[in-house]
């Protein structure tokens, strides 16, 4: 593949992956020329989904050389999890002045392009509009000294919610009480006009005291008008 082509297939899968069912079938009956391209995209949606969600927890590599660099006034300490479109870090304040445990979500050197930045810079603001104690927080963002855009979160330390509702063998009564606690996140979310478009468990995470967060608005949208 050259690198044109490259560039063409991952700018339609990026805009196919905000697209869902009939949307996205259109998109690509619209965008996607040849039915080689079509199934290059399509075999790239497809990886994607099998990929899993954002923040599943993952082995790190040997070497992460942002692990231990510093993001603002934040020491990136270990790599919590990663997508599509970037990583996140658990970081800790490391300028003296207080101790603070954050999530950092850094976009991936090699996808800085314009729609990356101009997607991860929507989410940003998308988080910006919600306060709530069921969503995680957004704390502060810039870019790093090599230009990379990042955002601060809140640190959620807490398992998926099925994961929390099996490890704790919690009745059917206790389940929907968790469920609830997500409703009011979603609903909140909604009056803010903003649609998540990801609810799945690794998305939801329950704290040990039994408080469900919900994260990554990574491909959100906000209902103009």
């Amino acid at each position: 593949m050259t690198p044109s082509r490259w560039q063409q297939v991952r700018r339609l899968f990026e805009e196919a992956l905000e697209r869902d069912g009939a949307a996205r079938a259109a998109f690509l009956d619209a965008k996607a020329a040849t039915p080689d391209l079509r199934g290059e995209v399509e075999a790239m949606l497809a990886a994607h989904e099998q990929a899993g969600a954002f923040l599943e927890p993952v082995r790190p590599p040997a070497q992460d050389r942002r692990v231990g660099q510093h993001v603002g006034p934040y020491r990136l300490a270990e790599r919590l999890g990663e997508g599509g479109m970037g990583a996140v870090y658990r970081a800790e304040r490391a300028d003296g002045r207080f101790d603070h445990t954050v999530a950092v979500k850094l976009v991936r050197t090699g996808l800085l392009t314009t729609d990356v930045r101009a997607r991860f810079g929507r989410e940003q603001r998308l988080l910006a509009r919600l306060e709530h104690p069921g969503i995680a927080r957004l704390l502060d963002g810039g870019t790093t000294a090599d230009d990379v855009p990042f955002f601060v979160m809140e640190h959620v330390e807490g398992e998926p919610i099925t994961s929390y509702c099996n490890k704790h063998r919690l009745s059917v009564e206790a389940r929907i009480r968790l469920f609830l606690q997500v409703c009011e996140a979603v609903q909140y979310a909604h009056q803010n006009l903003v649609v998540h478009r990801d609810l799945k468990p690794s998305n939801i995470l329950v704290t040990e005291s039994g408080h469900a967060k919900l994260l990554d608005f990574g491909i959100a949208r906000l209902l103009e008008g």
